[in-house]
């Protein structure tokens, strides 16, 4: 499929080159053909590739496991399938930004506004273990929905975002951090993305199964002391130093990984208070989608915020989870990764532009009759 990709690419290419002017036609009907590419991919808010097509990955030189630069492949999105990248064991994802805050120039006070294209919140680098099925990989659902849920802190962390923002760094870091639960966060990335970017503390929960990736990329993304818990916990992996992140100081939240399995109340008790749940391609054909809905509810606290965000490609789990989170929130919204603003112009949530992802806000536990 990529290979056919890449073909149709270099078809449209030969395409545009054969209806451009002749080498004795003025260079002003070069500008004006450049021009012309450029309001192209105005209007559609879409990437027109016509340099870069592969992916960059490199070879962990002394392991021999490949490292995928995740923004080499945002550059093209050239193909959305869900296996694209299962034989990539790390996933670099640079650095983590936050567009609603940027350093004021005047001091060390946060501003809101996306000058300079938002603030730094650190690295991140995610590991990827094909061992463990689904859960073991990272997935398009978790990476939109991350960045849907950091454009949307004003609605769940309104406090912090009101306020503190644009205080200092030292009295801002004196904020209550809001409590983000992640439900089937397999590698962590959507959650880590948030605890990047946020001031809150992201729970990461999935079957036992798997624990220890979700606590290796914990440690691996903030950079614990050797001597902490985590690297004495046997079922922590040994962490290379070079496959650590090192801005991790500029996190603005911190994160924690639990087991969590759906319908078992016993294990609720390790997130007895929830601001915000997410959830990142959990409505599948492998789950009951009703017992997710109630789990979520659950889990709710009279104000909690719930985020959600899936792939249209089962109709009838969604079709079913839908009706049943309507009977159990006041509030049930579907909000898609690609939109149109008042202009009509082509619009994305997040920079993978996966036109199938789409994302559920629910809020407003009902009460039982």
């Amino acid at each position: 499929l990529r290979l056919l990709a890449l073909a149709d690419e270099q078809e449209r290419l030969a395409k545009l080159e054969a209806s451009q002017p002749s080498s004795s036609s003025s260079s002003s009907n070069d500008d004006c053909l450049q021009e012309e590419k450029k309001e192209c991919i105005d209007e559609s808010n879409m990437v027109v590739v016509t340099r870069q097509l592969e992916d960059e990955v490199t070879i962990h030189p002394i392991t021999e496991e490949k490292i995928l630069n995740y923004n080499s492949y945002l550059a093209h999105q050239r193909y959305y399938d869900d296996l694209k990248h299962v034989d990539i064991r790390y996933m670099d994802y640079g650095t983590i930004i936050n567009p609603n805050y940027k350093l004021a120039s005047d001091s060390t006070a946060v501003k809101r506004g996306n000058d300079n294209g938002g603030q730094n919140c650190g690295n991140l680098i995610i590991e990827q273990r094909k061992s463990l099925g689904k859960g073991g990989f990272c997935w398009d659902a978790a990476f939109c929905l991350g960045e849907f849920v950091i454009q949307k802190e004003s609605e769940w962390n309104p406090d912090y975002y009101n306020y503190y923002s644009n205080l200092d760094d030292a009295t801002a870091s004196t904020a209550k951090k809001t409590n983000v639960l992640e439900l089937g966060a397999g590698t962590g990335l959507c959650g880590l993305m948030i605890a990047k970017a946020t001031n809150s503390h992201v729970l990461l929960t999935d079957l036992p199964e798997l624990l220890n990736l979700m606590e290796s990329n914990v440690v691996r993304n903030y950079c614990h002391p050797r001597d902490s818990p985590l690297f004495k916990n046997e079922k922590v992996e040994e962490l290379r130093d070079d496959l650590i992140t090192t801005s991790s100081e500029n996190a603005k939240g911190t994160a924690s990984a639990h087991v969590l399995r759906w319908g078992t109340p016993d294990d609720y008790t390790i997130a007895p208070s929830n601001d915000v749940i997410i959830g990142a391609d959990i409505v599948a054909s492998l789950y009951d989608p009703i017992a997710l809905a109630q789990t979520l509810y659950d889990l709710s606290g009279p104000t909690t915020k719930i985020y959600i965000s899936s792939k249209s490609r089962l109709d009838r789990p969604h079709e079913l989870f839908w009706e049943e989170m309507e009977r159990l929130f006041h509030r049930v919204e579907k909000v898609f990764n690609i939109f149109s603003d008042d202009n009509g112009k082509g619009k994305s949530w997040s920079r993978l532009r996966n036109t199938s992802v789409f994302f559920i806000v629910a809020e407003g536990k009902k009460q039982k009759a």
